[in-house]
């Protein structure tokens, strides 16, 4: 796959921001990895990602402050570097094309057999409130309506995106993809994490299930192939120093700085 990077141009007074985070193994909605918070006409979230060989869901969230319509755009980057027979292409095309050409992007996510499903917590129980599946009817059209930027928040809260394959079983490549969250039509902060993936191919089923349970319980008890695949991923990342630092930087900086995202 060709390289693929976010360079965004945003107007002249708009500061940008970005860090960098780490996946993790037994992704849950317990784990899921904060992107931001979503403030009207304000900021503009941005995660770019990977589903990794091996790997089954992804978790991310986002807290919304006030009421306003929302839009979330899913797009997938891998796909779309396919369709275009691998030649170059950014997430910020992407991400852009999708805003006004959403079909397209929701038949990406669900032609490789991945979903994307928004949830919130109502009266203390996980409920879905949009997908990209089609046949959940208010769910459905939920989704429809965050593609477009028409979905509209009656007031603020946390909401958890869920990025995973429709049959439950783990992708055989890796997938790159990128989320992008805005609460209004405009914005004065752009934030952009990009995600390093960590090696999943060491992990069985049952090293999953086992982390997800020793997480649901609180335990820091990690299994063997746990430890070596972290250990592995260790190496592979050891030329990452500022992982989970926030840099801030104007216009021709963090977001317009070239990130690399070689699958």
């Amino acid at each position: 796959m060709v390289a693929t990077v976010l360079n965004t141009t945003t107007p002249v007074n708009t500061q940008s921001w970005e860090k960098t985070t780490t996946d993790t193994y037994a992704d849950s909605i317990r784990t899921a990895r904060d992107i931001g918070q979503a403030r009207l006409n304000y900021s503009r979230l941005n995660m770019i990602t990977t589903l990794s060989e091996n790997e089954t869901e992804d978790w991310f969230s986002f807290t919304v402050t006030s009421r306003g319509k929302l839009r979330l755009t899913a797009v997938n980057l891998s796909a779309a570097n396919e369709q275009k027979d691998n030649e170059e292409t950014t997430a910020t095309d992407e991400l852009e094309d999708a805003a006004t050409n959403f079909e397209k992007a929701i038949e990406q996510f669900k032609g490789q057999g991945l979903k994307v499903e928004v949830y919130q917590y109502v009266s203390n129980r996980q409920t879905l409130v949009a997908t990209n599946e089609e046949g959940h009817g208010d769910q459905t059209e939920a989704f429809d309506q965050l593609m477009r930027g028409e979905f509209q928040v009656k007031k603020g809260g946390t909401f958890y995106i869920h990025v995973t394959t429709k049959d439950g079983k783990p992708v055989s490549e890796d997938t790159l993809y990128a989320l992008q969250v805005q609460l209004g039509d405009k914005y004065e902060h752009d934030y952009v994490t990009q995600e390093q993936s960590i090696d999943h191919t060491q992990m069985t089923e049952g090293d999953i299930a086992l982390a997800k349970a020793e997480a649901a319980m609180g335990s820091v008890t990690a299994s063997g192939s746990v430890l070596a695949a972290q250990g592995a991923c260790d190496i592979l990342s050891a030329g990452y120093t500022n992982l989970a630092t926030l840099r801030e930087s104007q216009n021709d900086s963090a977001a317009n700085r070239i990130l690399s995202l070689l699958a």
